[in-house]
């Protein structure tokens, strides 16, 4: 895992970076999940022209919103997880 250190770091470093750039546009966890995965599929197809076109920055910044919307959407799942239990 310490070799993916340097990587993690600039991927959540842009994440926060992307996450407090997008604010006004709501919550990501609001969404159905269904449209959280479709808009991370988008931004794959993104990341995949990206990386045709050796952009590293937007590589980056791709990867960054792939993984804002997998943390919407797993804390989404985890917040419905934790009303279930306690139900």
């Amino acid at each position: 895992m310490d070799k993916y250190a340097d990587t993690l770091e600039v991927i959540n470093k842009m994440a926060m970076v992307k996450m407090a750039m997008n604010n006004h546009k709501g919550k990501i966890e609001d969404l159905k999940s269904e449209m959280i995965i479709s808009m991370m599929t988008s931004e794959i197809d993104e990341l995949k022209e990206a990386v045709s076109n050796e952009n590293i920055l937007e590589i980056i910044e791709e990867a960054a919103d792939i993984m804002n919307f997998l943390v919407g959407l797993i804390y989404k799942q985890i917040k419905l997880y934790r009303i279930r239990k306690d139900d």
